[in-house]
């Protein structure tokens, strides 16, 4: 599709009811990701509505558009919702089709680079990270595969297994189900499983969205599929191994950590060289408690600290496992920038929120501790090094600008390691957690 016919289309598609209701006046547009606009993207688009004193608030859905509709201040008002997929948000941003740009997958560099000329959108005012899910790989109930690993999923999708007895499993060539290009959920898959964008093979089938997934893998004994976590309720979920960690089916828990190997963070994505009132509201809102309420009450993982309990690693330095025996960790991890040496976008709004949790009355008691964590590329001398480093630049955060000394830090090298792919690595393993006790 040409860039004119793709703007004109998305314009039809956001404006076709208001056009209906001509008097129905527009207050902001989002477009992209359908894990985010099927229902999610409703229902904080209405709950922010509620918040701001709107009435005769109502949703009309034809597929995967939405409309709410509602009366503001004795004016009607509409908030178009396409949810088409996550590439075609950054497409709406760059065209003006929409203000909001919703993914299921961060931003990507040749995306950026096409969108510099409004600013920085991997800055902090432009990237928002609102929630959590994960891909939960599912196969047909009446299959008895119940664990792979990283390296196995790769294989099936790449053709190198291809039949289910290579896995301990029936003698049925494998149906491998694939999301199409456009969608942020395959983006992730690729990612996490091949390092990159992956063509699909010929045997591959790829579907329209989640739906069709779900409906496969119920009807076809050779299926494998992958769903977000919301979607994958009473499906035979197949637990997956990587790095050092155990062969786990994601819980709220291991998602809310980060240490699943195919979580991912859901995004929201604002023009920083435009202003508009109700976006600004609209995203501080989700970021809320309030707004992180409806996240979790979607069926997604919100981004509310919680003490998780933990079971001590056998194998772990001994510090760290005192720690594990006699403290909780909370559900923050803080991670860093691609490449650099700085908290990421939602590790510096996780300061606020561990600032917040700290200062309930409930947990005025506790002691933090921040155990920072390296990568595998280095010798032993210099992940400690690191390690401790990361930990201290968490710490140097909390007191300069939450006024949060008395925090602790700890640090364990490589130790326990999320993931030995070369490129993901860095950026998984390289961490800082945060334990109370």
């Amino acid at each position: 599709m040409t860039t004119v016919l793709f703007t004109a289309a998305l314009f039809l598609l956001a404006c076709g009811d208001a056009a209906a209701q001509p008097s129905a006046k527009p207050l902001f547009r989002l477009t992209g990701s359908n894990t985010i606009g099927a229902d999610l993207a409703p229902a904080h688009v209405k709950s922010y509505l509620h918040t701001i004193g709107a009435t005769d608030i109502a949703q009309r859905s034809e597929g995967e558009k939405h409309w709410i509709h509602a009366r503001l201040k004795g004016e009607k008002v509409v908030v178009p919702i396409i949810a088409l997929g996550s590439s075609t948000g950054f497409k709406a941003l760059d065209e003006g089709s929409a203000d909001i740009g919703m993914a299921s997958r961060k931003i990507k560099p040749k995306e950026v680079t096409k969108l510099s000329r409004f600013g920085d959108f991997t800055g902090p005012q432009a990237e928002h990270v609102i929630g959590l899910d994960a891909l939960v790989v599912t196969v047909h109930r009446d299959n008895p595969v119940s664990q792979l690993s990283m390296t196995q999923l790769a294989q099936i999708y790449r053709g190198e297994i291809r039949n289910w007895a290579q896995l301990g499993g029936p003698n049925l060539p494998i149906r491998p189900l694939h999301r199409d290009i456009e969608s942020g959920t395959r983006a992730t898959f690729d990612a996490e499983v091949f390092g990159g964008s992956h063509s699909a093979k010929p045997f591959v089938y790829e579907v329209s969205g989640n739906h069709e997934t779900r409906s496969l893998v119920q009807q076809d004994r050779a299926a494998i599929g992958y769903l977000p976590f919301a979607d994958a309720h009473g499906l035979h979920k197949v637990a997956i191994k990587s790095g050092d960690l155990a062969a786990v089916v994601p819980d709220r828990g291991i998602i809310a950590t980060e240490d699943f190997p195919l979580t991912r963070r859901l995004y929201l994505y604002r023009n920083p060289g435009r202003f508009n009132a109700h976006v600004d509201a609209f995203i501080q809102f989700v970021e809320s408690q309030n707004g992180q309420q409806v996240v979790a009450d979607i069926g997604f993982i919100n981004l509310t600290p919680v003490a998780l309990e933990v079971a001590p690693y056998a194998n772990a330095p001994d510090n760290y496992r005192q720690l594990m025996e006699n403290g909780s960790r909370l559900s923050i991890s803080f991670r860093f920038a691609d490449g650099s040496t700085e908290l990421d976008n939602r590790a510096l709004r996780d300061l606020q929120r561990l600032r917040d949790f700290m200062g309930e009355e409930k947990n005025s008691d506790l002691s933090l501790t921040l155990v920072g964590f390296s990568d595998r590329k280095s010798n032993q001398n210099i992940s400690d090094l690191i390690s401790r480093f990361r930990a201290l630049k968490v710490q140097g955060a909390l007191l300069r600008s939450h006024q949060m000394g008395d925090s602790k830090i700890m640090s364990v090298g490589a130790f326990a390691p999320l993931t030995v792919d070369s490129e993901h690595g860095p950026v998984k393993n390289s961490r800082v957690e945060v334990w109370i006790n």
